[in-house]
């Protein structure tokens, strides 16, 4: 049996769907979703960053691990960025790896 810790079950395998972010900023995010030790890896569309905004933006993801980690960047030296808020939409789908 699968041990809880803080109200998530360690070792579940979940479906990340969606990130949504307050952001405003000048030019292109990059973001990319890694699993544990970057072995898989899924490109998200990414977000044109306006200095004003009315809306959090949302891209769909489809990135099934444990656990995750959200990379962001810029390519161009003169983009800036302002992140206030990040949500990263997931649910539990598999208690463990299947065997």
């Amino acid at each position: 049996m699968p041990r809880k810790i803080a109200g998530s079950v360690v070792g579940t395998i979940q479906h990340y769907n969606a990130v949504r972010m307050r952001l405003t900023g000048t030019g292109s995010l990059l973001m990319t979703l890694h699993s544990l030790d970057e072995v898989d890896s899924s490109v998200l569309v990414p977000f044109t960053m306006a200095l004003t905004t009315a809306r959090e933006p949302t891209r769909l993801a489809n990135f099934k691990t444990q656990r995750c980690s959200l990379e962001l960047k810029t390519i161009e030296i003169d983009e800036v960025f302002r992140i206030s808020k990040i949500i990263i939409f997931s649910k539990p789908v598999e208690s463990q790896f299947p065997g």
